[in-house]
């Protein structure tokens, strides 16, 4: 590494001696410069433009007007009261009257209480430049025996009229000192270059804007790709006042706003809008900046849609959050409500219901709602897949693991979904090795892949499901408690169609729109008082058997838009067809929706009238009535209807 690099303004021959002698002993390149050169301030700008020095030493004599002329950081060398009182007890020698030709600068002494001590009837000549003093010399050379000069300029204008003159010395130790804070300072700014040349390099190679301001209101960093979006010539901005550069570009106006903060504002100007950001920064005792960054919005979302692309190719995205949940129902709103709550935190979750009702809907909804929303999500149905193949695809395997592994092994989806979440579906018919294999990761949090000898550690939230009742599964011994309750932590139910029946019009329409459109909704005179009829049907595949219903109702069409045939044909079918748990077909199960005596007692009667058949004698006796009362609450339903 190069030595520092220090200059001096040397106020006369002894200081650059004694200097010159120090630098060899603390290790340093000293350049020299005679405080007696015509122009000192021309040398020190070459000196800071050219990078000659990277700091400046001088006598604290000449430190007001040395650092009046350069921006170089400067170091004076103190001038003690014990180097005033050798020069002035060397003049004693010749006489009491003696003047000390001092400079316009604080000293750290007292010069009376310094004359007091020596017995001398002194005075002090301020010099401020060579022929002045020489002027004042020659009006009082009478009264004087001798003159003690702080610089070399002094004691030369006392020797041209004739006086003895003495040259106050710097202590050496005092030009050491001085010296070896050039140095530390000199090394903090090679430190602080390289520092600011590596921010360079990072704010020029920047996919964003960056416009900053600094505490006096001054635009200190304008990157290119700020001069792109702006427009503006980097020379118009860096150095400006802020208020200028936005006076002059439009641009620059919009993104520095208010000057507070902003975070991911949309800001539309001309052809394209940008994405701008505004942090306002304190730098100390009431002082503050701006950062602003900002990037065009179309970038965004290509990065977006790439990242989306990625990892929808590797299926490792939840497409639905819960404003993609479709009913209105107590239960499901309840249901929704309570997922909400775990999306806030990290646990395992247990999702129950009938097959059909949307567990993963709700599981990718979590997902989409919690902190992990930028991870992966990953999803298995662990009914799938035989149990050695479920192995390797849940935990991976290492190359060679068995006949047939990928050169190279292959990463399982717990490792896949490292800082994400990883949906496993019919978590009951996992078989007993994998359910020990399964705890440990929920227990460990690591995985062991097949054939491997080392372990994985992950970061994995676990949400399962199941249509099954695991209690009863733990009971006959099917299925791990210690694994139950893991998985458990927190449970969530969703509920079948058939307990929230005033969510089919709802689902429908939902449907229906999503295959045919809107549009055709209204062609079709599809209406609520139609879509009430769905009602009467309990449908055991639930949310997704009415979904292939809808289906086979667009792809077959309306044969009569005023009767609706078809709509009705298809439902009686599926009526006629129903295979269901037996208890569900029991002559007394119906579902009820709330409402009053009367409307809940036509509705009895209508349900008992599907379940039952055409027999009026068998419905009066399922519901306990006289075939006379039977048929007067049978015509009261015809007539309301």
């Amino acid at each position: 590494m190069a030595l520092p690099k220090i200059g001096i303004i040397s106020p006369h021959a002894g200081f650059s001696k004694a200097a010159g002698e120090l630098a060899g002993e603390i290790g340093l390149d000293l350049v020299v410069g005679e405080h007696k050169q015509k122009n000192v301030a021309a040398l020190l700008k070459k000196w800071q433009n050219g990078d000659a020095v990277e700091a400046v030493v001088t006598s604290e004599v000449f430190a007001a007007s040395v650092r009046d002329s350069t921006i170089l950081p400067l170091v004076t060398v103190q001038l003690s009261a014990y180097d005033v009182l050798q020069a002035l007890d060397k003049a004693r020698a010749v006489g009491e009257r003696v003047a000390l030709a001092v400079h316009d600068c604080a000293y750290r002494f007292d010069p009376a209480a310094v004359f007091a001590m020596l017995g001398l009837k002194a005075r002090i000549l301020r010099y401020r430049n060579k022929a002045r003093f020489t002027a004042e010399l020659l009006q009082v050379r009478e009264d004087l025996d001798a003159v003690v000069g702080t610089a070399a300029a002094a004691v030369q204008a006392a020797g041209e009229v004739g006086l003895p003159a003495f040259l106050v010395q710097n202590d050496r130790e005092f030009i050491r000192d001085a010296l070896e804070k050039a140095v530390q300072i000199s090394r903090i700014r090679r430190r602080d270059v390289r520092l600011c040349r590596s921010l360079q390099a990072i704010l020029s190679n920047a996919y964003d804007g960056i416009l900053a301001v600094d505490e006096r209101g001054k635009v200190a960093i304008f990157n290119p790709v700020a001069q792109k979006i702006t427009g503006l010539p980097v020379e118009k901005a860096l150095g400006h006042p802020v208020a200028q550069v936005i006076e002059i570009n439009a641009v620059c106006r919009g993104l520095y706003g208010d000057g507070g903060a902003a975070n991911g504002e949309i800001l539309q100007l001309g052809r394209f809008p940008l994405v701008v950001n505004r942090v306002p920064v304190s730098l100390g005792q009431n002082r503050a900046g701006l950062v602003i960054t900002f990037q065009a919005a179309d970038k965004i979302r290509q990065m977006e849609a790439k990242i989306r692309k990625e990892l929808h190719c590797q299926g490792l995205l939840a497409w639905y959050r819960f404003s993609d949940i479709i009913g209105h129902s107590a239960m499901m709103e309840e249901a929704v409500r309570e997922a909400r709550k775990y999306a806030r935190s990290d646990a395992a979750v247990l999702i129950t219901g009938e097959s059909g009702t949307g567990k993963e809907l709700f599981a990718q909804s979590i997902h989409n709602a919690s902190a992990r929303r930028d991870g992966p999500f990953l999803a298995i149905n662990c009914a799938a897949l035989p149990e050695s193949l479920l192995e390797s695809e849940l935990f991976g395997y290492e190359e060679g693991a068995f006949t047939g592994a990928r050169k190279g092994g292959k990463q399982g989806l717990f490792a896949l979904a490292h800082g994400g979440t990883i949906f496993l579906d019919e978590i009951g018919d996992l078989s007993h090795a994998l359910q020990a294999r399964l705890l440990r990761v929920l227990q460990q949090k690591e995985v062991l892949p097949v054939g491997g000898q080392r372990v994985i550690p992950v970061d994995v939230r676990v949400i399962s499901a199941t249509n099954r009742n695991l209690l009863e599964a733990v009971e006959r011994g099917g299925f791990r408690v210690d694994l139950y309750y893991r998985l458990n932590v927190l449970h969530l139910h969703i509920p079948p169609l058939r307990m929230r029946l005033e969510d089919l019009p709802l689902l429908f329409k939902h449907f229906f729109q999503r295959l045919a459109g809107p549009e055709r909704l209204q062609e079709m005179q599809i209406n609520d008082g139609l879509l009430e009829e769905l009602k009467g049907y309990l449908w055991p595949g639930n949310v997704r058997e009415l979904e292939g219903f809808v289906e086979r109702y667009t792809a077959l069409g309306e044969e009569n838009v005023h009767e609706h045939v078809t709509f009705r044909n298809l439902l009686r079918k599926m009526k006629q067809n129903q295979q269901v748990d037996p208890a569900l077909n029991n002559e007394r199960l119906l579902v009820l929706k709330l409402g009053s005596m009367e409307d809940m007692e036509r509705e009895i009667i209508r349900q008992a009238v599907d379940l039952v058949g055409g027999s009026k004698g068998k419905l009066a006796r399922v519901l306990g009535l006289s075939r006379t009362t039977l048929w007067k609450k049978l015509k009261e339903i015809e007539e309301n209807s």
